[in-house]
């Protein structure tokens, strides 16, 4: 997972989310609180490059998840992650971006990815986006 949102993967970090939230035992599957979770548990290995942050303020709003390296991998970026349920991907992006979340974040400016994922319950499962998961990469 954190190869594949390094390397800005949006198709891959989007087919391990659907294999992690399928895989979450959790009892409210459609929920943003339940995407957390998935995501939290598909950046697991995270914890050993990261401190994450949930529900980060901004000033104007709050970034759902935020990945800071450790200082032994300050070459690692951070991971700025904005999740959306049942809206889509963009909306997430836009969030990120009106909100100033990077701005937060501004000594790391150059060194941050913004991943927007969106959870789409109702998605059809003979679309090309079953099982419901989108997710978009920025470099910032």
């Amino acid at each position: 997972m954190l190869k594949a949102t390094w390397e800005c993967d949006e198709r891959k970090v989007a087919e391990l989310l659907e294999y992690f939230h399928d895989t979450a035992e959790n009892k409210t599957y459609h929920s943003e609180a339940a995407l957390s979770y998935a995501v939290q548990m598909a950046y697991y290995a995270a914890q050993k490059y990261y401190t994450t942050i949930q529900e980060l303020d901004s000033g104007k709003g709050y970034c759902d998840l935020v990945y800071l390296p450790s200082p032994e991998y300050c070459d690692k970026p951070v991971l700025l992650i904005e999740l959306k349920y049942e809206r889509d991907v963009r909306t997430a992006a836009d969030q990120i971006r009106s909100r100033n979340y990077p701005q937060k974040l501004e000594h790391y400016q150059g060194n941050l990815l913004l991943v927007s994922v969106n959870y789409d319950k109702n998605a059809s499962n003979v679309s090309e986006n079953y099982k419901h998961h989108t997710c978009k990469i920025e470099k910032a």
